[in-house]
């Protein structure tokens, strides 16, 4: 996990050189996914129903690997997962930023902001 100081220097850094919306959204992605590891991680190993679905994915994947496939329909469905996990990685990463927007807006709405 990323420093306090360091990611507001980098976070600083990115926005004050010449950077597109697009550079600046990645860092506060790759910076939100820093912070988010941990709690989410405690929260997801408190969740039965997410522990419940890890362990039939668990099951599945390895009845894949023992499944007698091609080389070319194993191919094809690594690259599915993987794009599957990539898009996953996207969506919690933006849902968290979601999140951090919406808890915001509500203690802007109640008045608990010190603007």
């Amino acid at each position: 996990m990323l420093k306090k100081d360091q990611i507001t220097q980098e976070l600083l850094s990115i926005i004050t050189k010449d950077s597109t919306m697009e550079d600046i959204k990645d860092t506060l992605k790759l910076s939100m996914d820093s912070m988010k590891s941990k709690t989410l991680q405690s929260l997801l190993a408190a969740d039965s129903e997410y522990q419940t679905c890890q362990q039939e994915y668990l099951q599945a994947y390895k009845e894949f690997r023992n499944t007698d496939f091609t080389e070319s329909q194993r191919d094809v469905v690594d690259a599915l997962l993987a794009r599957m996990d990539e898009r996953g990685f996207e969506y919690t990463t933006n849902a968290y930023m979601a999140g951090l927007l919406d808890g915001y807006r509500i203690l802007k709405y109640f008045g608990l902001t010190q603007e």
